[in-house]
């Protein structure tokens, strides 16, 4: 092992960055450095391990095992950093920049808005950013560290997971007024059969659910059903009123629609589907004072 000046962290944000992107233009860029600067940073790095970090194979570059095994200690150094700054700031008080959320479509969509209003006012310095994906994803960015905090509608496995119930939603079939199915206030589940149905995306939360429990009650959708195949309940409930077919759909994206009669909700004997809500965060991560004070401000909310 060579001599000389021992690891940076800026060396270690370089490495990550180039193994992120493949290359050292790209590593260069996503740091505001020149390529030859990034290069260098590595160059050095490598002279003082004594040992190549990549293999640059023709376009793209790849960690050799040196670089891997780096890589797992450059990532733990750069979240201790931030762990470090987040200690500060929570010793300090201090509740300002930016908050970065993930949500599914019916909290990203309808409950976190509303509260994010209350929040705004309390802590004006502040802003937060809701990125609405589907649970997986969702839960893929909490697990990554690309961001703070998640609310999703599905617990999906993981260890290094905290989650907390956040609020209660059901599931509904909804129909346009003019269907056959509408006059009727409930139905079997086997009265489905047949009917054109608008579903959400595989990854979808509420596709999850609406499928598990349709199944124990004895009805399983077949392929030449699905009308539609959308990526989000405002979709939905667009093509429900357009007449493209009937939808599960969460309770809290059609409250309105069956209040104005824009659509008619219909029962399915023994479908009780009540979904849940979670906030989700990572065990290992320390939250900083701004995604501590909203994730206790959104559970004290709903609460309420």
């Amino acid at each position: 092992m060579g001599h000389g000046r021992s690891m940076e962290i800026r060396q270690m944000e370089i490495l990550c960055k180039v193994i992120e992107t493949e290359s050292f233009s790209g590593a260069a860029k996503a740091m505001g450095l020149s390529q030859p600067t990034a290069s260098e940073h590595i160059k050095t790095l490598e002279s003082e391990l004594g040992t190549p970090l990549f293999d640059r194979l023709g376009r793209t570059v790849q960690p050799t095992k040196a670089g891997k095994v780096l890589h797992k200690y450059a990532k733990k150094m750069l979240d201790a950093r931030e762990d470090a700054k987040a200690a500060i700031e929570a010793y300090l008080g201090v509740i300002s920049g930016q908050l970065d959320i993930g949500a599914s479509t019916i909290p990203g969509g309808y409950l976190l808005p509303h509260l994010l209003g209350d929040f705004k006012l309390l802590h004006p310095e502040t802003s937060v950013v809701i990125n609405i994906q589907d649970t997986q994803k969702v839960i893929e960015g909490v697990l990554e560290g690309t961001i703070d905090l998640g609310v999703t509608g599905a617990k999906l496995s993981g260890g290094q997971l905290i989650y907390r119930l956040f609020t209660r939603d059901e599931l509904v079939l909804a129909v346009p007024p003019g269907h056959a199915l509408a006059k009727k206030k409930k139905i079997q589940a086997q009265e489905l059969r047949g009917v054109k149905m608008i579903v959400r995306e595989e990854g979808s939360g509420t596709r999850l659910v609406a499928d598990e429990r349709l199944h124990e009650i004895g009805f399983d959708m077949e392929a030449d059903q699905v009308a539609a195949v959308l990526g989000n309940s405002q979709a939905v409930r667009t093509a429900l009123k357009a007449g493209v077919g009937v939808a599960i759909i969460s309770q809290i994206a059609v409250e309105e629609d069956f209040i104005t009669g824009a659509l008619c909700s219909v029962g399915i004997k023994n479908f009780a589907c009540m979904r849940e809500f979670y906030s989700v965060v990572h065990k290992a991560r320390t939250l900083t004072p701004l995604g501590r004070a909203f994730l206790e401000f959104i559970h004290h909310e709903r609460a309420n």
